[in-house]
């Protein structure tokens, strides 16, 4: 007889909205771990619930075994395989090759004949959890979907996005749907499969949103910013539940957004989104205190935090694109036709945030140019 583990439980959501269920839970697929079925069953409504998986290439290359547990585990609780598991690369590009990814989730989701009761399990990171959103909002006018974020970024963010988005026509998440989640399962242990980098850039993300909304968890982050770039487990573990914690209470904070979006497109999406968001984060900072938003010495706790863990390795590679001012503040108009609003969200403090009715642009150019004068000394 399976065990049931402790499940710690969020609920994320607002109410014109509905909410969605968030439960973090280290190793999902043992079959003591109750929470993937018990949440599979909530979602569909059935006992014997019929599920289509999809996953990240790299979480099954670098997951021991993943195959062999998930097959044990769904014997196990009496889930229904609907179909193949769809092994998809993960990655920006999936997002950027014109629905090909999102049309194979479609393909193989049809011939499963998968249903309105049915759901989609997802593993992976932000990009995949995009993609196969974007195919479920779809097939037969929408399945359940409960996603399982693998990367710190889609933890500590992408997974609880209500929307899903692909990239077209030179934007980011230019094609985007409504999508709520019918859960979120959080398992930490899933980003040992990340590699350095995108274990770093997810730490930036962690720090985007806690410098506007958390000063606690911002204090905690600094302090802990080298063991973290080290890939202390048990420290992530604690920095993600805090940073659910305060999305529950706060909701999502936009902050950041409109230039990380626009360096990644200015990149052709060769620069990752873990590592645009730093660089837009510094940006910002700057900004707020050139515009007298916020203290230096908040903007040099937040900046430091996001060298000392690693968040801004990708600073050296994107001089090019810091200096092409022009080229980073079309993202302002970007940002006003996905969100109907030239209102950008800027720090006031740690752990605090103002809205900037409309951005002073010779302000913006002149912290850019210093940023990157900065950026060629370091």
């Amino acid at each position: 007889m399976a065990r049931a583990r402790k499940v710690e439980g969020l609920e994320i959501g607002w109410s014109e909205k509905g909410s969605f269920p968030i439960r973090i839970s280290e190793n999902l697929f043992d079959v003591e771990n109750l929470t993937v079925a018990e949440t599979l069953r909530e979602a569909t409504g059935s006992d014997r619930p019929r599920v289509m998986l999809v996953a990240d290439a790299n979480v099954v290359q670098r997951t021991d075994g993943l195959g062999t547990r998930i097959g044990r585990y769904v014997r196990t609780h009496g889930i229904e395989l609907a179909g193949a598991p769809v092994v998809l690369g993960g990655g920006e590009k999936i997002k950027t090759d014109n629905l090909q990814s999102v049309l194979r989730i479609v393909a193989a989701a049809m011939e499963a004949k998968l249903g309105a009761s049915d759901a989609m399990l997802v593993l992976g990171g932000g990009s995949l959890l995009d993609v196969a959103g974007y195919a479920a909002a779809q097939v037969r006018g929408g399945v359940r979907l409960v996603r399982v974020p693998t990367t710190v970024a889609a933890m500590a963010d992408g997974a609880l996005s209500e929307t899903v988005a692909v990239n077209g026509a030179d934007a980011k998440d230019a094609l985007r749907l409504a999508c709520r989640p019918a859960a979120v399962l959080v398992d930490p242990t899933f980003a040992r499969t990340v590699l350095d980098g995108v274990w770093r850039g997810g730490l930036g993300e962690l720090v985007r949103q806690a410098a506007v909304q958390d000063a606690p968890l911002m204090k905690k982050l600094a302090k802990n910013a080298e063991a973290l770039r080290g890939r202390d487990e048990a420290l992530l573990g604690g920095a993600i539940r805090d940073s659910l914690a305060t999305r529950a209470k706060k909701g999502p904070t936009d902050f950041a957004l409109w230039g990380a979006f626009r360096l990644e497109a200015m990149s052709g999406y060769k620069l990752p989104h873990g590592y645009a968001v730093p660089l837009a984060v510094c940006l910002d900072c700057g900004y707020a205190v050139e515009k007298g938003l916020m203290e230096e010495a908040d903007q040099e706790l937040i900046c430091k935090t996001l060298a000392d863990c690693g968040a801004l390795d990708g600073l050296s590679h994107s001089q090019h694109l810091l200096s092409q001012t022009e080229g980073i503040l079309r993202g302002l108009e970007d940002w006003r036709l996905a969100t109907g609003t030239e209102h950008v969200v800027m720090p006031a403090g740690v752990g605090k945030s103002t809205v900037e009715e409309a951005l002073d642009r010779d302000a913006f150019v002149k912290v850019a140019k210093a940023f990157l004068a900065v950026s060629k000394e370091s």
